[in-house]
């Protein structure tokens, strides 16, 4: 059996200077706050979001926002919720918005990275794509709120992926584009690189454990107690 992934295990790319920084008992001594958002920009430069998001170091970052809230750094926010986002663990980003305040979270900032994150839990893919660029299409000066964070939107299709080969067994193409955001031929390129067939404009998934029909069972244990007390009860109606 397959560890569970772990958002507290010591990633790769993590520098021995910021793990000794997370596990000394100066971990919140306020001069560590520098340190931790230098290692933050290092993580968001690096495009692969499944060895470069160190979930420890950035609450370890926000609580330091939280005892010294004249610290704070609402662009440092964004950064860790964005990256947060498109981490494979479930609850990474639940767990960095527990430590924010509520005036942090009326930023408009993060308002909307609220917002996408409840689309993506609804599952709601095409409408995340529609909330996250559709008006800086119509304003082009509008900045992005994953800005600054290296292949969010692989990090994310990656994402959307896992959910849709564990849902379906076949899919039409077309709705895959939607989902992910690409078009024809990208996807047909994508299909091809996981192995996927694609026919008449389906694609067809591999069978696993989460997308595979089973036939359930329904069976009752009624004691010959039950029963005697059931019959007598009905023929005291």
């Amino acid at each position: 059996m397959s560890a569970i992934p772990s958002s507290f295990v010591r990633p790769p790319t993590r520098p021995d200077e910021i793990h000794r920084l997370l596990t000394d008992v100066e971990r919140y001594n306020p001069s560590n706050t520098v340190l931790l958002e230098d290692y933050l920009a290092r993580q968001c430069a690096n495009p692969d979001p499944q060895n470069n998001h160190d979930l420890m170091a950035n609450l370890a970052l926000l609580k330091l926002y939280q005892f010294n809230p004249e610290m704070v750094d609402t662009d440092v926010i964004r950064r860790i919720l964005a990256k947060a986002l498109i981490s494979p663990i479930p609850g990474d980003f639940n767990l960095c918005l527990y430590l924010l305040s509520d005036e942090i979270c009326r930023d408009p900032s993060i308002c909307k990275l609220l917002s996408l994150r409840e689309s993506l839990e609804r599952a709601q893919f095409v409408q995340f794509w529609r909330d996250m660029y559709g008006n800086m299409e119509e304003d082009e000066e509008e900045a992005s709120v994953v800005d600054g964070i290296a292949g969010f939107d692989n990090g994310l299709r990656k994402l959307i992926l896992s959910e849709v080969t564990a849902t379906y067994q076949t899919i039409p193409a077309a709705s895959v584009q939607d989902m992910v955001n690409l078009d024809e031929e990208a996807v047909l390129r994508l299909a091809k690189d996981n192995g996927w067939t694609v026919a008449d404009g389906v694609i067809s998934l591999p069978l696993k454990t989460e997308n595979e029909a089973k036939a359930s069972v329904i069976s009752e244990n009624v004691s010959f107690e039950q029963l005697t007390k059931m019959l007598s009860a009905a023929n005291d109606m």
